[in-house]
């Protein structure tokens, strides 16, 4: 049937085969080059190699050469389906060495012309410890292979499982490994999304591609069972391969743990840390989870948990900015507006009694010229409140900016010298402008109250890397080294210092104050400030 080799043409064909193998990055391109040899130095007809996966007791085809048209044809279907001698006797530990298989059941079985096989060789590949493999030979004729061929050729597969065993933990660490970086790749998409039933949502749709199960839930514990806060489901896909279960039974999971699939047989649970959620893990496939699987959900846990943290944590936040900004506004409106308005009200009081008393009495002029100018006032006051609460766009900033100074410039008698650009971009972030519009109006506001100022130039600049905010006034300024830190000089520092930015302040008694602020362009644009800008 086949020809054996001299001692010297084995010893090259055996060296020949070792290097192959041992030099190999792509195991599966190496394979072919080995079959190929087996089959040009045997005068072999055909030869094919099933790489073994004993988790899942599941035969994969890595390798194949002259397969005949029964076999080959839809691209090697017939091979890579169904129940067959070989891989039966090597599940149930009876293929030990290279033996022959008098009749082939996928010859057998096989639509279609066959060449002329009809039975072939098998050669179990095995380390100490695992069961990697099957090579199979074949050739035209009906007598079997020789004792001297099915030694040469155990010894050839002897080197191929060792050089099967290497490439399988290479192939097993690098599908480890890529599974790491995807889920890395996945904790880098969770952290930008606020939304904690987003997170969960985009969670389930990656994982379930990334571990590769058919399905993958999430559920809360308090929930009933099967009440799952986001879930994903796969379509099922047909499975080329043979499972073995039928030749060793295997215990499934009972039915009340089938909570995603009705027909699940694998599943894995994995808690979310820090978190009332579960990660519900389910396959259709009998022996799916490996056992690296539950460290790469486990993984995958902790990275939803950072997620749902930093959620929680923006949302804390926002609900402090929001507190916060609600309780400036009330005491500004104690402190200013209501204040005013009730001066008001006493000196038009005041003023209705001395009209009562003698109409031409010129005090009531002046209560009367005191009294617009309290109102006038509390309208300034209560416009910068209301654009605290609904900032305009970048675009109408600046003008908003000018109307609020000629108020009070109207209101106080102060003159006001501004250098302003003449527009800003578009897509400069509203919230941010309000911060800046906080630090002027504080500036403004002390400058009048404490300073006494008469006139106030501003001036603001920008370029692409830094703007620049210049506040002077001709008040009396102060020693920064005898006075405490005001409650306005604090939050103006820590507005600039929201933005990434920094402020300085120049004053000495009776020579007015400077107050300078540098904040970077980027904190402006929007998508690219901070999270917690508003927040002051």
């Amino acid at each position: 049937m086949t020809s054996l080799p001299s001692h010297s043409e084995r010893l090259r064909l055996l060296k020949t085969i070792a290097e192959t193998l041992n030099e190999a990055s792509d195991i599966n391109r190496a394979v072919n080059t080995v079959l190929s040899h087996i089959v040009d130095s045997l005068g072999l007809q055909t030869s094919w190699i099933f790489r073994y996966d004993p988790e899942r007791l599941y035969f994969v085809e890595m390798g194949a050469i002259g397969l005949p048209p029964a076999l080959a044809r839809q691209e090697a279907q017939p091979l890579k389906s169904g129940w067959c001698e070989c891989q039966d006797r090597f599940i149930r530990g009876h293929l030990h060495t290279a033996v022959n298989i008098v009749r082939c059941s996928r010859l057998r079985d096989a639509c279609g012309d066959t060449l002329g096989l009809v039975f072939h060789a098998s050669i179990p590949l095995r380390s100490e410890t695992k069961a990697l493999g099957i090579l199979n030979v074949a050739s035209p004729g009906k007598k079997p292979f020789s004792r001297d061929t099915l030694i040469l050729l155990r010894t050839i597969g002897y080197q191929a499982a060792v050089a099967l065993d290497r490439s399988t933990l290479l192939l097993e660490q690098s599908h480890y490994a890529q599974r790491l970086r995807a889920l890395a790749a996945l904790a880098n998409q969770l952290i930008l999304s606020l939304n904690p039933t987003e997170i969960l949502s985009a969670a389930c749709r990656q994982l379930v591609n990334i571990l590769d199960y058919d399905a993958i839930g999430i559920v809360q514990d308090q929930l009933p069972a099967k009440g799952f806060v986001s879930k994903v489901i796969k379509e099922r896909s047909t499975d080329e391969g043979y499972h073995y279960d039928q030749v060793l039974a295997m215990p499934l999971i009972s039915e009340t743990e089938r909570i995603l699939l009705d027909d699940s047989v694998s599943g894995l649970w994995q808690n979310i840390p820090q978190t009332p959620y579960r990660i519900r893990a389910e396959s259709r496939q009998k022996r799916a989870v490996h056992p690296l699987d539950q460290d790469l959900l486990g993984t995958a846990a902790w990275h939803i948990a950072a997620a749902l943290e930093n959620a929680q944590a923006y949302r804390k936040s926002k609900e402090n900015a929001q507190q916060q900004i609600r309780r400036l506004v009330a005491s500004n409106l104690h402190d200013s507006v209501n204040q005013r308005l009730f001066s008001a009200q006493l000196m038009t009081r005041s003023a209705s009694v001395i009209w009562k008393a003698d109409h031409g009495d010129p005090k009531i002029d002046e209560f009367l010229q005191r009294i617009r100018t309290q109102l006038a006032q509390s309208q300034v006051e209560m416009r910068r409140l209301i654009g605290a609460l609904r900032p305009p766009a970048a675009k109408e900033w600046l003008t908003q900016l000018k109307e609020d100074l000629s108020h009070w410039q109207l209101s106080s008698g102060v003159s006001f010298r501004l250098s302003l650009p003449s527009q800003l971009p578009d897509n400069w972030d509203e919230d941010t402008l309000y911060i800046l519009k906080g630090i002027i109006d504080e500036s403004v506001h002390n400058a009048l109250k404490h300073g006494e100022a008469k006139g106030i130039a501003l001036t603001i600049g920008y370029d692409s890397d830094n703007l620049s905010l210049v506040i002077q006034d001709d008040g009396k300024g102060f020693d920064p080294d005898q006075t405490k830190a005001g409650y306005g000089s604090l939050t103006t520092w820590e507005r600039a210092q929201s933005l990434g930015g920094k402020m300085s302040l120049n004053t000495q008694p009776g020579q007015g104050t400077i107050i300078a602020v540098d904040v970077p362009v980027t904190a402006f644009i929007k998508g690219t400030g901070s999270k917690e800008r508003g927040s002051l």
